[in-house]
């Protein structure tokens, strides 16, 4: 090894950065819901998405695990093709479901995770009544110097 090089020292891992826990998904407010006064001014027809609340027995639930966040939705009476998942500044997941049928109604939850959450890799299925939503977690990589990066 020559003089003028020198390897990286090896930072022992008990000396590295340590990156906080990342903050427990949380669900949001659903968005409020219109008021009379912009129903009037609506034109007249009908309107695309359902004014109608979520069925009362709807409800959704978030299950913290060490590789993975599991979403959990109970949405009777909605169909696979009218639910919508998407991701929102690559923290927040938005569940929209909407339903036309008597009895159906518009279910909207967001759900906001950590910095571990990785939001592209979304997996989802519905049986027709449950929705099961897998988001997985990241690990954190230790470079070589014993730094944490996302």
């Amino acid at each position: 090894m020559s003089p003028t090089h020198r390897p990286h020292p090896v930072v022992p891992a008990s000396s590295s950065r340590v990156l906080p826990p990342p903050a427990p998904p949380t669900i949001l407010d659903p968005p409020p819901a219109r008021s009379n006064s912009t129903r009037h001014s609506r034109a007249p027809h009908e309107p695309f998405l359902s004014d109608a609340p979520p069925p009362p027995d709807s409800w959704i639930a978030v299950e913290t695990l060490p590789i993975e966040y599991r979403l959990v939705a109970r949405l009777p009476g909605f169909r696979r093709d009218a639910i919508t998942l998407a991701a929102r500044r690559r923290r927040v997941l938005h569940v929209v479901a909407d339903s036309w049928e008597p009895g159906g109604g518009h279910f909207e939850r967001r759900i906001s995770f950590g910095y571990d959450a990785d939001l592209s890799q979304v997996r989802a299925e519905f049986d027709g009544e449950i929705l099961r939503v897998i988001v997985p977690r990241r690990t954190p990589i230790l470079t070589w110097y014993g730094e944490a990066c996302e």
